[in-house]
């Protein structure tokens, strides 16, 4: 399996990058066979793991053609583990959904929460304060805060469409993170969306939650396309 995934990490930029249209057909098992220097058997597993993400399409007595239109969620997580650069467009699609997702999360969490949901979330911010120059750490804590508040939602589904949207982010974060202060007012943020959400408070939680994760989009269009912008933190 490690050999496919190293394969499969070769033959996706490789197939992008050659801008195949969707009608048009790209190298056969054969040819990428010889170019990559594997079996037949080791193109087919990788090919395989492509189609069940909708990257690729095998017609019948045709031959291989792109699918990236309809690529799955799993797809985009893919090109995040691999190095393959995002859009712009996607980037900030990626944003809304979870903001998306985890606003109306939060008002679930705080009608359902559980005290194990609120010590775990304490706990996570409990280690936050040691480790503030360790972004490695922070984008993991990040990503157990935000999921957190989904987990204490009660809905599973829920959760695993956000984690996911937090592991295609990661390397994001570490950049994020590599500012102490950004660091601290982040804390600083989810402290306060911790107390909210404790005390039950939904319209408080809800409105502290989307300035925190609207200013998130902000940043990163900064970044991107270089608007000035305010106060901001990676969510």
């Amino acid at each position: 399996m490690a050999e496919t995934h190293v394969l499969v990490a070769e033959i996706v930029p490789f197939l992008l990058s050659r801008g195949y249209g969707p009608n048009e057909r790209a190298p056969s098992e054969r040819e990428l066979a010889e170019r990559f220097g594997a079996s037949r058997t080791q193109v087919r597993e990788a090919l395989s793991v492509l189609e069940a993400l909708r990257l690729i399409e095998r017609r019948p007595k045709s031959g291989i053609y792109m699918t990236t239109e309809s690529a799955s969620i799993e797809a985009l997580r893919l090109y995040a583990e691999i190095g393959v650069p995002l859009s712009g467009d996607i980037v900030g699609e990626i944003v809304e959904v979870r903001r998306i997702q985890e606003i109306e999360a939060i008002r679930l969490a705080c009608r359902r929460h559980r005290q194990e949901n609120v010590d775990a979330l304490r706990a996570c911010l409990d280690e936050w304060t040691y480790v503030l120059e360790e972004p490695g750490r922070l984008a993991e804590l990040d990503r157990r805060f935000h999921t957190g508040i989904v987990r204490a939602a009660q809905n599973s589904v829920l959760l695993r469409l956000v984690d996911l949207f937090y592991r295609m982010t990661e390397r994001r974060r570490l950049f994020y993170f590599g500012d102490p202060e950004r660091a601290r007012q982040s804390l600083r943020e989810h402290e306060e969306i911790l107390t909210a959400l404790t005390e039950r408070d939904e319209e408080r939680a809800v409105r502290l939650l989307d300035k925190h994760l609207s200013s998130a989009g902000r940043y990163w269009d900064y970044l991107l396309n270089g608007s000035p912008p305010a106060q901001t933190h990676p969510a």
